[in-house]
This record gives C-alpha cells, sequence and structure tokens, in this order.
C-alpha cells in the first residue's frame, strides 16, 4: 500500500535534491527519508533514484513518477 507520506517524501527530495534537506525540512532523520522512498520504490516495484554518497538524482521512472506524485498530492 502506497502511504502518502512516503510520497510526500519523495517529491521533496527530489526537489531538494536530497534526502539530508527534506528530512530537516520534515523534522525527521535522513535515514527515516531514505526509509520511506525504498517503501515508495518496493510498492512501486520501480527505482525512483539513483543514489551515491554526494548526490541523489532521479531515475527515468523516478522523472516520469514525479509530476504524477505531486498531482496526486495536489489533489488530496
Amino acid at each position: 500500500m502506497i502511504r502518502l507520506e512516503d510520497v510526500t517524501l519523495f517529491v521533496r527530495s527530489a526537489m531538494l535534491g536530497s534526502f539530508s534537506n527534506a528530512a530537516r525540512e520534515a523534522g525527521l532523520l535522513p535515514g527515516q527519508v531514505s526509509a520511506a522512498v525504498n517503501r515508495l520504490e518496493r510498492d512501486l516495484d520501480k527505482r525512483l533514484f539513483v543514489r551515491s554518497t554526494r548526490s541523489l538524482r532521479l531515475t527515468a521512472e523516478g522523472e516520469k513518477y514525479l509530476p504524477f506524485a505531486q498531482e496526486m498530492l495536489e489533489v488530496v
């Protein structure tokens, strides 16, 4: 089941460019944001981000999902 909080954290991570920045904004730990995005990726069966120790960028699937996720949050 896709959680609205996970979608929100995905969108904020994409917009801010890091799990740390999204976590700071949400008052969470970076690991909690990472876990939320991992859960969303598992639920969607799609890899949304390419992660490295110094960068975070959307995959092609993540780029396709982002507008849908943003629209979903606007509707809710």
